[in-house]
């Protein structure tokens, strides 16, 4: 016996055609010494044995071979032209029939469907990364920009504004001359700082304010 010349796990979706080498075919002792009635019931074999399980093979049973020969069960008919139709079909361990040239078509056939079902669940799963990372960046753009630089600048420096007026002592009073007396009003805002716009404790309005001062 021979083993199976397709794997029992190949199996061909309904095709809207099979491939056929026609050179070989018109160059065959089948064709020329098949009539009519034998050319037909074989092509009709040829065809069915496609969808069967697996693809590429037939029963060895006399029934079911005249169904698939389009013989309409007639087994007298089918006794007539069994021998040419099943020419080169061979008979193998799985107790079914397979023809050579067949079995070469089935498995080309099959690697290039498989091939191209990679293909396309590879493009699938390309797609899926691609959305995912689509949306991580969308979600990065949502959120909140951070504070522009001057923004932190003016924190800061009120920061230090409330600091310097929190750890100044208190009570102390300064008159014209340097002498203490009354509590002395706020130093005057320098005008010549930039968005200093309440009373600053800085080194440069501190010696502006001392200049007013003695210039007054």
């Amino acid at each position: 016996m021979t083993p199976p010349l397709v794997p029992a796990d190949v199996v061909i979706p309904r095709l809207p055609w099979v491939p056929i080498y026609a050179d070989r075919l018109w160059s065959s002792d089948f064709f020329a010494v098949a009539t009519d009635a034998e050319f037909r019931a074989a092509f009709c074999l040829w065809l069915k044995s496609w969808t069967q399980r697996p693809a590429g093979s037939l029963p060895n049973d006399d029934r079911l071979l005249c169904r698939l020969a389009e013989l309409n069960g007639n087994l007298a008919k089918w006794g007539k032209v069994k021998r040419i139709a099943l020419r080169h079909w061979i008979l193998c361990d799985d107790d079914r029939l397979y023809h050579p040239v067949v079995a070469e078509l089935v498995l080309d056939t099959h690697k290039r469907l498989s091939a191209k079902q990679e293909r396309m669940a590879n493009a699938r799963a390309a797609r899926v990364i691609n959305k995912a990372n689509n949306n991580t960046n969308n979600n990065a753009n949502d959120l909140p920009s951070p504070p522009h630089p001057l923004s932190r600048d003016k924190h800061n420096l009120d920061g230090a504004r409330a600091r310097t007026r929190e750890h100044a002592p208190e009570g102390k009073v300064f008159s014209k001359n340097g002498g203490s007396g009354a509590a002395a009003p706020p130093p005057p805002i320098n005008p010549k700082i930039l968005n200093h716009g309440e009373v600053c404790s800085c080194n440069n309005c501190t010696r502006w304010a001392a200049q007013q001062q003695r210039a007054g």
